[in-house]
């Protein structure tokens, strides 16, 4: 296969194969139809994978080799030249199969790394089909294991560029906030009405002007609104903002310039008024507390050179909640993978949704954004529920010993606005 880019030689490959010894596995199978499994692409740099099932087979030792559809030759003719091997070409179903079996290792104990996730614990990595796993098995008669980690470290582990894009987003987005922030305060002082989706319009207005893409629109949500961790106003459903109420802002984006620049993704809160309530300081405080446990968690741990797997980091923040009396209201995970897509292919801080157990390795990137949503509770003085949904996010990079966090300052208390 001819070269298109020019790379550095074996790098990809080598690490491949160190990852492949390190955990005893005879080799990766990549295999995709149709754009199904959107990492093999990626693996192998195609932008199109054709209309024909194709494999990748990348032992630990020896040659990386494809099988491939007869008529697809030109549409693989682009794929990393690194991965450059022997081609088998087939025809028919029949042919597929066998020839399936003459590449891949006929040891039942051997172990062989696909895009399957045990139970679907890590959706992201669940790629493959059934039938695709099953014709897999009866050629080998291998375990067909999760290449989760495998992915992690081939996707997820962020170059110096791509933290530096990430960088810039960040500063964006805090700037952004603290501009929708005092759109509200000013309003508010005016006795200005206001919504959610006047605030929303202005953040958006913002990424545009500094030629940033972002996917769907910012949240920008009062009182129970923000009790719904993923409810967004729009044009024909907002709610005013008033005096009393209480703001929650999450809002992402990232720059254009190259395909795989990083977004940032941060959450802050707002009091419309001088002196929030106590219960709402209560749950930000717990929130907060909760926030910089797992901060604290992962630092100490890279500092110490131990290795720690995302659900115990979601754990330990999620027991801060618990025991403070706010159990009822955790209704996600403590946070997520973030790269060139919002939710990206490495660890998240999860075992509440799933348990994550790959573990924090230099070069990933994830949030911390613990939440507290309880749409009932009474925080005013009128005795009628207002619910709240109370939520603080930072943006954290693994490097080797130590983690930036990216978004700082911390959010401390509940920004007082229209005083």
């Amino acid at each position: 296969m001819p070269a298109h880019r020019k790379k550095e030689p074996f790098v990809k490959l080598q690490t491949i194969r160190n990852h492949l010894r390190q955990q005893n596995l005879a080799g990766w199978l990549l295999y995709d139809f149709r754009g199904q499994n959107p990492i093999a692409a990626s693996i192998a740099d195609l932008d199109f994978t054709g209309t024909r099932r194709w494999f990748l087979w990348i032992p630990a030792d020896g040659e990386p080799q494809w099988l491939i559809h007869s008529i697809e030759q030109a549409t693989l003719d682009k794929a990393d030249p690194e991965l450059s091997g022997p081609l088998h070409l087939y025809v028919g179903w029949q042919e597929m199969e066998e020839k399936l079996r003459s590449i891949l290792p006929q040891d039942p104990s051997s172990r062989i790394a696909m895009e399957y996730s045990p139970n679907g614990a890590i959706p992201y990595v669940s790629k493959i089909d059934a039938g695709a796993m099953e014709t897999v098995r009866a050629a080998t008669g291998a375990a067909i294991v999760s290449s989760a980690d495998l992915v992690q470290q081939m996707q997820a582990v962020l170059s110096s560029r791509q933290m530096e894009s990430h960088r810039r987003a960040a500063a964006h987005m805090l700037a952004a906030k603290d501009a929708a922030f005092a759109f509200i305060g000013q309003a508010l002082r005016r006795q200005q009405e206001i919504t959610e989706y006047d605030v929303q319009m202005l953040i958006v207005e913002r990424f545009r002007a500094a030629d940033l893409t972002w996917g769907h629109d910012p949240i920008v949500a009062v009182n129970g609104n923000a009790a719904v961790p993923h409810y967004a106003p729009s044009a024909q459903q907002h709610s005013p903002i008033r005096p009393g109420d209480l703001v929650l802002i999450d809002l992402w984006a990232k720059e254009t310039t190259n395909p795989d620049d990083c977004f940032a993704d941060i959450t802050w809160m707002a009091y419309c008024g001088a002196e929030p309530p106590p219960i709402a300081r209560r749950i930000f405080d717990v929130v907060a507390q909760a926030r910089d446990t797992g901060v604290s968690l992962i630092s100490q741990a890279l500092e110490a050179g131990t290795s720690l797997p995302g659900y115990e980091v979601d754990d330990a923040v999620s027991s801060v909640i618990t025991e403070a009396g706010f159990g009822e209201g955790i209704l996600h995970r403590t946070g997520h993978s973030l790269g060139p897509n919002i939710h990206w292919n490495g660890v998240n801080i999860d075992n509440v949704e799933t348990q994550d157990r790959r573990t924090l390795i230099p070069g990933v990137m994830f949030t911390i954004e613990p939440g507290i949503y309880l749409p009932q509770l009474d925080f005013d003085e009128s005795g009628q529920p207002k619910g709240l949904g109370i939520r603080s996010e930072v943006n954290c990079i693994v490097h080797d010993g130590r983690l930036e966090v990216t978004t700082l300052p911390y959010q401390t208390e509940l920004i007082p606005l229209g005083s």
